[in-house]
């Protein structure tokens, strides 16, 4: 019985997202990507991982009447197709996220499945995304198409949701982000706040 718990606990686990999002409003990628070498070369035994990078297109899909809380993710980059489904519990520190891979299907089929789901499509947005994996967290650094920057520290091989927020936390005091605005909001929640506020403004 406790192996199955354990295995139950860890399942669960692998549909946690926890993370931290900050602006780097004044604070460039090339100086964030020193800041980081400075603190890896601290470590002794750990090299500076490879940069990934990445640019994407994120094709956001909603319900009608979900308060934003329902939304999918279709995904178009690094030769990948990815769709995710997220769903914010703690303030969107902690969320549950399921990543689907898509690639291989065509654009409009994978489209029409969300649309006979019940999804409508709300926005788009284009970013390219510079990445280092760590043992225990995924950092990254990414601009988005309206030029604004974002700096995200995701824990990775946690057993517990307090593990995981204990992670990030240590990797926001190592790089000194604390000084950041910290965004609690997603993505989806940023951009569809801003388009409404553009509609009610026009009105």
């Amino acid at each position: 019985m406790a192996n199955h718990s354990r295995a139950v606990k860890v399942y669960i686990m692998n549909y946690k997202e926890i993370e931290y999002k900050y602006w780097a409003t004044d604070f460039p990628k090339e100086k964030f990507i020193k800041k980081l070498e400075l603190v890896v070369s601290g470590f002794g035994d750990t090299e500076m991982p490879e940069t990934i990078y990445v640019v994407s297109c994120d094709d956001y899909y909603n319900r009608d009447n979900c308060n934003g809380k329902d939304f999918v993710r279709f995904r178009k980059g690094g030769g990948r197709y990815e769709l995710t489904l997220k769903r914010k519990e703690q303030e969107n520190v902690v969320r549950t996220e399921i990543n689907l891979d898509v690639t291989g299907n065509e654009d409009s089929a994978i489209e029409e499945f969300l649309i006979l789901s019940g999804y409508t499509k709300s926005f788009q947005v284009y970013k390219e995304a510079w990445i280092w994996y760590f043992e225990k967290c995924v950092v990254s650094y990414y601009t988005l198409s309206d030029g604004r920057s974002v700096i995200e520290l995701e824990s990775i091989g946690y057993q517990t949701v307090k593990e995981g927020v204990s992670i990030i936390n240590k990797w926001e005091k190592l790089l000194k982000l604390g000084r950041l605005e910290r965004e609690s909001r997603s993505l989806y929640e940023i951009y569809t706040e801003e388009i409404n506020l553009l509609d009610s403004d026009v009105k």
